[in-house]
C-alpha cells in the first residue's frame, strides 16, 4: 500500500515542513492552492489529509486518510478527521462543495476510482482541486530518483505528468477551469525561498494546482 510509510513514519513526514527546504516550499504551495480555491463553496473535504498541514491553512472542513498515525497528528493540529480511503469515501452523495487532493493522487491504489468517489460526494456545482508535484518537472525528477533509491515515502508512489493529470480528469468527465503554479526554483538552488504563486500553468514550475468541474 503506497500510504503505509506514513503510518510508520508520521512524525518524520511532519517534520519535513519545519525544516528546509520544506519550511520555504510549504507557504508557496499553500498560496498557489488558495488561488484556485477562491470562490469555491464549502464544506471542503481533503482526501489524503496526512498530518493536517494544508487542511489547517485552507479552511478544510473535514480530512480523510487511511493512516491512523497521521490522523493523530492532524487532530493535534485541530483538524477534524476520519479514517478511510479515497477509493471508498464514507460519505453520502452531494456532501461537499469542494474536494481537495494535495500531494495525494500519487499515493492512491486507484486514482481513477478516488476521483469518481470525489465527484460522487460533490454537490452540484462543486469543485475538485488537484495539487501535486509533476513527474517530469525538476522536483518531480528528484523524487523519482529518490523513489528508485528506495526512499521510504516515494518507493511506491506513482507520480503523474501534467498531461496524465488532464487525461485522468477528462476521463471522469471533469474540465479544468483554473490553474496555478509555483516552485520554479530547481532542487539544486542554494537557499530555497518562498515564491509568489502564478495564476496559470508555467512550464518551469514543479508544483501545479488544477481546479476542475463537471463539464
Amino acid at each position: 500500500m503506497p500510504w503505509q510509510p506514513f503510518e510508520l513514519h508520521a512524525e518524520r513526514y511532519d517534520r519535513w515542513f519545519d525544516e528546509e527546504p520544506g519550511r520555504s516550499i510549504f507557504p508557496s504551495e499553500v498560496a498557489a492552492i488558495r488561488l484556485v480555491l477562491k470562490d469555491t463553496h464549502g464544506p471542503r473535504l481533503e482526501v489524503g489529509v496526512g498530518t493536517g498541514r494544508f487542511a489547517s491553512k485552507l479552511e478544510v472542513t473535514l480530512g480523510l486518510d487511511p493512516s491512523r498515525e497521521v490522523l493523530r497528528v492532524a487532530r493535534r493540529r485541530g483538524v477534524e478527521v476520519v479514517q478511510g480511503v479515497g477509493e471508498a469515501l464514507p460519505f453520502a452523495d452531494a456532501s461537499f462543495g469542494a474536494a481537495l487532493f494535495i500531494a495525494t493522487l500519487c499515493f492512491l491504489d486507484d486514482a481513477m476510482a478516488a476521483l469518481r468517489e470525489a465527484i460522487r460526494v460533490l454537490r452540484p456545482g462543486g469543485s475538485l482541486v488537484l495539487a501535486d508535484v509533476i513527474a517530469d518537472s525538476p522536483w518531480g525528477r528528484l523524487y523519482l530518483e529518490q523513489k528508485r533509491a528506495g526512499h521510504p515515502f516515494y518507493a511506491e508512489a506513482a507520480f503523474f505528468t501534467l498531461e496524465e493529470l488532464y487525461h485522468l480528469l477528462g476521463d471522469v468527465g471533469l474540465k479544468v477551469t483554473s490553474s496555478a503554479s509555483t516552485l520554479v526554483q530547481p532542487p539544486d538552488t542554494a537557499g530555497i525561498v518562498a515564491e509568489q504563486p502564478i495564476h496559470r500553468l508555467v512550464r518551469e514550475a514543479s508544483f501545479v494546482c488544477l481546479r476542475a468541474e463537471l463539464g
